[in-house]
């Protein structure tokens, strides 16, 4: 049976019923399987339960956070922090000086179904569906916080990735983008799923930064606020059996589930704007606020739930770490890494 006309519709507000919210894709990808008709004669989710499990986020720690499988994934998902992801994306685009992706799709030979993991508010999915209008682009997502209007051939689905994905082979692209701490294995969890469900020809393309900073000229001293916040957010996360530096690792492990014509683009992005470049000291700027907006965002999750932290103790660790991004002197940078591959 085919979705209704309102299925590529989220909300962001939690008082909005979820009627045509669909919360898997599965069954809309594959229509050969048999639905059994249910004996009881009476839904067992009624409009409110939906509303309530799915949509209202739970409050905790002074943010709220996704109800769908509550807690695993240790971040927010309120207003502040999409907002903050939305501007974060901004900044990646500008790094990739406003491509989408790097695999080797155009508007003259477009992607013919596209899946969005961890598709967050949506962003890159709804610009996807505008650049390739004739192209199908799926998102998913805990979360259903992507916006209520969107292009045609865009939907939104509630889905947790690291589940096993029981919908057919039919990708020509599948996408993630920034993914810290998401997965407990994401070679097993989301390289080789993908490998399993793209069509002959597709490819992978995972945009990552990994949470360790970088420096090339020795000014990064072994005290520094923010390299004590990451050790810290690496060691937590651990504990969380979540991977907090993919990127480096993402070539190898494309390579050894079987895609083919691997790839890897390594941009850098300054902590704050210590390059002399006019073009790097701004974007550097941009990353240093976006990094501020989020850091209490990045911490809080993890920290109360793993190291046992008040929000108060948190926020009282996180005050030299925010002070350590406006030192110039210390040339640090992030690693965005950009890998595609295809499969055979």
């Amino acid at each position: 049976m085919a979705p209704p006309s309102g299925v590529a519709m989220s909300f962001r507000s939690a008082d909005r019923a979820l009627d045509d919210y669909q919360f898997t894709f599965e069954s809309y990808l594959d229509d050969s399987a048999r639905i059994e008709p249910d004996s009881n004669g009476h839904d067992v989710y009624d409009t409110q339960s939906l509303s309530d499990s799915i949509a209202k986020s739970r409050q905790e720690l002074g943010r709220t956070y996704h109800s769908y499988r509550a807690g695993s994934y240790h971040f927010p998902n309120d207003e502040p922090e999409n907002e903050r992801a939305e501007e974060q994306y901004e900044i990646m685009k500008m790094v990739m000086d406003g491509r989408l992706h790097l695999s080797p799709f155009s508007r003259t030979r477009p992607p013919r179904k596209v899946l969005d993991i961890a598709t967050g508010t949506g962003i890159w999915a709804i610009e996807m569906g505008d650049k390739y209008p004739e192209s199908e682009i799926i998102g998913t997502d805990l979360s259903p916080i992507q916006p209520a209007f969107v292009p045609p051939n865009v939907r939104f689905f509630v889905e947790d990735s690291s589940d096993d994905w029981d919908y057919p082979a039919e990708f020509d692209f599948i996408h993630t983008r920034l993914t810290i701490a998401c997965w407990s294995d994401m070679k097993r969890q989301i390289i080789q799923r993908a490998f399993d469900h793209l069509r002959p020809g597709g490819w992978l393309e995972c945009q990552e930064i990994p949470v360790h900073i970088y420096c090339d000229d020795g000014t990064l001293p072994d005290d520094y606020g923010w390299l004590r916040w990451v050790r810290d957010f690496e060691a937590v996360s651990q504990l969380a059996n979540r991977q907090a530096n993919t990127g480096p690792q993402l070539k190898e492990w494309m390579r050894e589930v079987g895609f083919v014509d691997v790839q890897e683009t390594v941009f850098k992005i300054p902590l704050n704007g210590w390059p002399k470049d006019m073009r790097l000291k701004h974007l550097g700027m941009m990353w240093q606020r976006n990094m501020l907006e989020g850091l209490s965002a990045f911490s809080l999750g993890l920290f109360n739930r793993f190291l046992g932290k008040t929000v108060e103790e948190i926020e009282l660790s996180l005050v030299d770490v925010r002070k350590s991004l406006f030192d110039r002197n210390v040339h640090a940078y992030h690693r965005l890494y950009v890998v595609w591959g295809r499969k055979p």
